[in-house]
């Protein structure tokens, strides 16, 4: 699609789904950043559209909690299915520019038939591929794990360590992958060591690109922000970074509330931008974070409902929920990678015309969302851009 195009179709969405989607990023940011410092990034995208593919499964109590997570009530789901499947298509035409790649897949244990309404569902709003194997045996790993790999370029390796084991229903996976060449691209020739200051001990020395032009800028006593285009301006980067008197967290917990709004007060102004070329990994379980959210019946292997999903005996419940992103960032431009598996188990502005300076040599947040589409693609927080893991 070209840029305009692709805008179009993006107008036709249900920005209701975006919205939820990123509030529910931004609450799990907050919960996982309570559970410690230190580089974090994740895929709001790809949580949410994991745990719709599994809402879909869900039944009860269980679907009430979900519900309530990802803002679609279960009588509501064909309505977040249909939301769904158009987004998909709008994700998968990123435009000049920029690859964007999204995926999914439903993983069913052999000899177990999932039900037919919840497998045509995934195929249908969900685009998912269908695939049998022998969850409890070895092999099971190296396909799901070659699978991301294959629909991440390779960025995201190993989703799984061991088996789900014999009691393993199924498996439900999100792959993300995005590469994003800036409008404006950074010159090497600007980018020289300098002293990066983390919460923490003492400097670290970094490369810091550094560009002066014309930005979409935003700032306060508290923060300054700038937004970094990429492609034809379809997508794009926003750098966070507090204010010597305030704090990361104070950002974040400004953001989860909804009290910073990170669409309004931006204008072209003219300045110069310190940014720190970075490399992140990060991987979790996302099980206490998402009790600590409300979503506690899934988890429990004698109330877990997802009698939708499969016909069991005994209650079908979530074992794990794994998150993995990467995130490069350099001078021309950034190549990120996500994926979400879930295990399904059975058991019991400042004024005009004055240039800004913005030194990014303190912990900052950054976040890439689709500007059409209005979705969170990636939201980090980078504590020493040295560290890769």
């Amino acid at each position: 699609m070209s840029y305009s195009e692709r805008g179009a179709a993006a107008a036709k969405l249900d920005f209701g789904l975006a919205e939820q989607s990123n509030r529910l990023g931004l609450k799990l940011f907050s919960q996982l950043r309570k559970q410690g410092g230190g580089n974090l990034t994740l895929s709001p995208y790809s949580i949410s559209t994991a745990l719709a593919l599994a809402y879909n499964g869900s039944g009860g109590g269980t679907a009430e909690e979900l519900g309530k997570l990802l803002g679609y009530a279960p009588e509501e789901r064909p309505k977040l299915n249909a939301s769904q499947q158009a987004l998909l298509n709008v994700m998968n035409n990123a435009g000049p520019g920029i690859e964007l790649k999204a995926a999914n897949s439903v993983w069913g244990m052999k000899g177990l038939p999932l039900r037919k309404g919840y497998l045509k569902t995934g195929k249908v709003s969900y685009n998912a591929q269908i695939k049998t194997t022998d969850l409890a045996a070895g092999k099971s790993v190296k396909q799901i794990n070659d699978w991301v790999s294959d629909r991440t370029e390779q960025k995201i390796n190993e989703m799984l360590t061991e088996p789900p084991g014999p009691r393993a229903v199924a498996v439900l996976v999100n792959a993300l992958y995005f590469r994003g060449r800036w409008t404006d691209v950074f010159s090497e020739e600007n980018t020289h060591p300098a002293e990066f200051y983390p919460a923490d001990g003492p400097a670290v020395q970094t490369m810091m690109m550094t560009r002066s032009g014309y930005f979409s800028y935003a700032g306060n006593a508290e923060w300054q922000a700038v937004k970094l285009p990429y492609g034809e301006g379809q997508m794009e980067m926003t750098v966070m970074l507090p204010g010597e008197n305030n704090s990361l967290d104070g950002l974040i917990t400004q953001l989860a509330a909804g009290s910073l709004l990170m669409d309004e007060g931006f204008a072209s102004t003219r300045g110069t931008l310190h940014l720190p070329r970075f490399t992140a990994n990060y991987g979790t379980d996302l099980k206490a974070a998402l009790q600590a959210l409300g979503v506690k019946q899934a988890f429990d292997p004698d109330r877990g409902d997802f009698s939708l999903l499969a016909e069991m005996d005994s209650p079908i419940y979530f074992d794990k929920v794994v998150h993995k992103t990467y995130i490069d960032v350099n001078e021309r431009g950034t190549e990120a990678a996500a994926s979400t598996v879930i295990e399904l188990r059975a058991g019991s502005a400042p004024p005009a015309g004055i240039p800004f300076e913005m030194t990014v040599d303190r912990p900052f947040l950054f976040m890439i969302k689709d500007v059409q589409t209005q979705v969170i693609l990636f939201l980090g927080a980078i504590e020493n851009p040295l560290l890769t893991d």
